[in-house]
């Protein structure tokens, strides 16, 4: 007999009920699975940090309806490297689960891509009416054929300019700006459209490249730019919000294969939950760390008009959104 969460009435409108209900089952002869279950998961943010505080919580879910049988070891401020290498072990299944930036999952599913491109989502509550409907499911599941299951997306805020040279208030202000991008190449032409030179450089080379000037710069949300220290080296932050990029939690194909089919929806479920947890954290850490910024006497510069910025990325929508018109024009509909 096949044993779904319904049949036990597991979960009911968020909740979970007591073991004794998973032991009925298996006095009956259910299929339910007793083996155990360490999901390794890899992060390059540390501890302390929404995305990594979201999948804790997403280990005590399981564990609390388990009785521990399943459980997430977090292996967090790169410790296995940096987000495209733990992607790589992830497909593999040498590691059963990672936190990414979607900019990495563009060269496995391209229609990600669309999700890139600057000044695309309109606001933070039109982001998760895209990714939590139809649109974003969909991409989730595409996934599937690159060795990943999509388990859901993750706020990361608005991407902003900082670097060390000097204030960015205006188009101009980025001319001849080294700066660091995510490996995708939508963020290298992104910086180049405006004046500046935009370097592929992985997340975990990022500090110290700008110690030594490889880069004057880079872009990236509040917390990020925060935790990582980067205004030690780099301390003028220019609110651009030029990218609102979610970031996705995916589990191994490899791994989720040979799971029962009970254990693949208690982890459904526990990663639902995780996501309105993950935005919860992500909306009070983000507000901190711009006043942690501001105590620190950081050159936070929020007053920018975005009509010019806006206009000079317009070739780069027009070059790599083309293929994605109607998704891009569906996303636009989304109310």
């Amino acid at each position: 007999m096949t044993v779904t969460l319904s049949k036990f009435n597991i979960l009911r409108s968020g909740r979970f009920l007591a073991m004794p209900v998973l032991v009925a089952g298996l006095m009956l002869g259910s299929a339910v699975s007793t083996k155990a279950l360490e999901i390794k998961s890899s992060d390059v943010h540390p501890m302390g940090y929404p995305t990594t505080d979201a999948i804790a919580y997403m280990s005590e879910l399981l564990e609390s309806w388990t009785s521990g049988r399943m459980k997430i070891k977090i292996f967090h401020s790169m410790q296995l490297g940096g987000e495209k290498e733990a992607l790589e072990q992830v497909q593999l299944g040498a590691l059963e689960m990672t936190r990414v930036s979607v900019g990495v999952v563009g060269p496995i599913v391209e229609e990600f891509n669309a999700f890139n491109l600057p000044y695309f989502f309109k606001s933070t509550d039109h982001m998760h009416k895209v990714v939590d409907g139809e649109i974003g499911t969909s991409l989730l599941n595409k996934l599937e054929a690159g060795g990943l299951i999509g388990l859901g997306y993750m706020d990361a805020g608005s991407r902003s300019f900082y670097n060390k040279v000097r204030p960015i208030t205006k188009v101009s202000d980025l001319k001849g700006l080294k700066l660091r991008v995510m490996q995708n190449p939508i963020f290298v032409e992104m910086v180049n459209s405006m004046g500046g030179n935009g370097l592929p450089i992985a997340y975990n080379e990022l500090y110290t490249a700008m110690q030594t000037g490889v880069v004057d710069g880079a872009e990236n949300n509040p917390p990020s730019y925060e935790s990582g220290k980067h205004y030690e080296v780099a301390g003028n932050y220019s609110l651009t919000e030029h990218l609102m990029v979610p970031e996705i939690f995916v589990f191994s194909k490899k791994v989720w294969d040979g799971l029962s089919a009970l254990d693949q929806q208690l982890i459904r479920k526990a990663a639902a939950m995780t996501v309105t947890k993950e935005r919860e954290l992500w909306a009070a850490r983000e507000q901190r760390s711009l006043d942690i910024l501001r105590s620190k006497v950081i050159n936070v510069i929020t007053e920018i008009d975005k009509g010019p910025f806006i206009k000079a990325t317009e070739p780069v929508r027009m070059k790599f959104g083309g293929k994605f018109a109607d998704l891009i024009k569906k996303a636009s509909m989304v109310k």
